[in-house]
């Protein structure tokens, strides 16, 4: 089992299916078409969105969608040849995520070479990175109707069951420009803003891993276009995060932070995506658990996780969504790993819930 799936994630993983490389990303679902689904699959759907390609595999008995993301972040050459030491893997994609669905594949072509056709439906996708807008013009299409959705974009720490939601905002902090060497005539927004992140780093602490609770992160300054030019107005772009449990949409939490947003600063959203809520009682979520369980060997717990993934676009239209991947780390790195054997366990994982859901 070890040395196919090295013998498959090497093609697999020199794929430069990055965002702006179309013909790569197809080429890389073309491998994943002719490598795991067969002629006997002639219902494969495929498709392109906002030019990223997408296959679908539907299935009429369909008790879980399977879906995954094969577009990865960019990368020196060196990171698209596999390099192997022990049990480690490491390569761009190995981890986030050609790796994490490798045994799933494995374990779907198998099954069905062996008569036994899985009650899934598989989603592959190349927009993740940057979006992922894919799906969620998909969902709009009515093109799923499976009763839940699951994706090893996720480690072995956990069953993710829930994300925080996204806000992405400029604040903007305006004023009276000028020339620099005329201070007294202006107002300078610049000022403002500097007074306006620190309101927010007074009244927003980081915290720690373990707290579940609103972030409110700066990540750019912008201001000004000239050295001896005092601007208009000037902005920081600001990532909010946000529990469900403590706002309900992204416009209470932009609320709440304006709040506390000095006078003369205002904020522009850019970009909002929804919390993932899953209940730990779904009937496939615990299945998928008890089986995990038992075959990797230890109790898995659920947990939450700050960032977002594409499940969330599910969970906006009813649709439980979850996570749980294979033991791997370094995403987006320059050592970006996953454990072999971890991908052998997630192999019988994935045998042993077919035949479970096709009881």
């Amino acid at each position: 089992m070890k040395d196919e799936i090295i013998r498959l994630l090497k093609p697999f993983i020199s794929f430069k299916s990055v965002a702006e490389s179309e013909i790569q990303k197809k080429e890389c679902l073309d491998w994943i078409a002719t490598t795991f689904f067969t002629e006997k699959f002639s219902d494969l759907k495929r498709g392109v969105y906002d030019k990223s390609p997408w296959i679908y595999l539907p299935n009429a008995d369909s008790k879980l969608l399977v879906f995954a993301h094969v577009d990865v972040v960019p990368g020196v050459e060196t990171q698209f040849e596999l390099r192997v030491e022990g049990d480690i893997a490491t390569g761009r994609g190995t981890s986030d995520m050609k790796g994490n669905i490798l045994p799933f594949l494995m374990a779907y072509r198998d099954a069905s070479n062996e008569g036994e056709k899985p009650p899934v439906s598989i989603l592959i996708t190349t927009d993740e990175e940057v979006g992922g807008l894919t799906i969620p013009h998909l969902l709009d299409e009515g093109l799923f109707s499976e009763p839940a959705a699951y994706t090893p974009d996720s480690n072995d720490l956990g069953i993710v069951i829930e994300h925080k939601g996204v806000v992405w905002v400029d604040l903007i902090a305006y004023g009276k420009g000028g020339h620099g060497a005329y201070p007294w005539d202006t107002e300078n927004p610049n000022i403002l803003l500097a007074k306006a992140i620190t309101t927010i780093v007074e009244n927003f602490p980081t915290g720690g891993h373990d707290d579940w609770q609103i972030t409110v992160t700066p990540t750019m300054v912008l201001g000004g276009t000239a050295q001896n030019q005092i601007p208009g107005e000037s902005m920081a772009r600001v990532d909010i995060r946000y529990p469900a449990s403590l706002c309900k949409d992204s416009d209470e939490a932009m609320s709440i932070v304006s709040k506390v947003l000095p006078e003369g600063c205002t904020l522009k959203l850019r970009l909002a995506a929804s919390p993932l809520q899953t209940s730990a009682e779904n009937p496939t979520v615990s299945l998928f658990k008890k089986v995990a369980e038992e075959v990797i060997g230890k109790p898995i717990p659920f947990k939450k996780e700050h960032g977002g993934t594409d499940a969330r676009y599910f969970s906006e239209k009813g649709i439980p969504a979850f996570l749980y991947g294979p033991k791997g780390a370094g995403l987006h790195g320059d050592n970006e790993w996953v454990s072999l054997s971890s991908l052998e366990k997630h192999y019988e994982m994935y045998r042993e819930l077919f035949k479970q859901l096709s009881l």
